[in-house]
């Protein structure tokens, strides 16, 4: 079996990339890791301190992003299950750029699929761009599936 991970963050960004991938490049024999990246509101991030806004508030902003990341892996393990894709959804942590590769590393992926939101040039600069991060720190080719909008099947 080949291993293929695709990142998914629950974005429309990434249902697309996963609905291309089916469409035109999965087979049979393709194991699929469904990876997602966790990402926490500024509670997690040192943005918000107790001090500032109190210990009830941080644990209230922690278990909403934990209802909300749960709820995002149940429905992409549901997008596996629907589309009867051999494989596994499961949860990353830390900077999603250097987790999906170093993951792809992990499970000897033969195949990144990613989404992309197609960010102009200096919005990508200022904020960064997880598929160009993984396109230049690959070790195996990744498939970047450009979602365009509206009209986009």
């Amino acid at each position: 079996m080949k291993n293929v991970l695709i990142a998914m963050d629950g974005s429309k960004e990434s249902v697309f990339a996963f609905n291309q991938y089916l469409k035109t490049m999965h087979n049979s024999d393709n194991y699929v890791i469904a990876a997602h990246c966790a990402e926490y509101t500024e509670a997690d991030t040192g943005v918000l301190s107790i001090t500032q806004v109190g210990y009830d508030v941080i644990d209230g902003l922690l278990k909403e992003d934990e209802k909300r990341i749960l709820s995002t892996l149940n429905d992409i393990e549901s997008l596996l299950i629907e589309n009867r894709v051999e494989g596994e959804c499961i949860r990353l942590e830390g900077i999603p750029g250097v987790s999906i590769v170093s993951k792809a590393r992990e499970v000897n992926a033969s195949l990144i699929v990613i989404g992309s939101r197609g960010l102009g040039r200096i919005r990508r600069t200022f904020l960064g761009s997880v598929s160009e991060y993984v396109v230049h720190h690959s070790p195996v080719p990744v498939a970047l599936c450009r979602y365009r909008g509206m009209g986009t099947k």
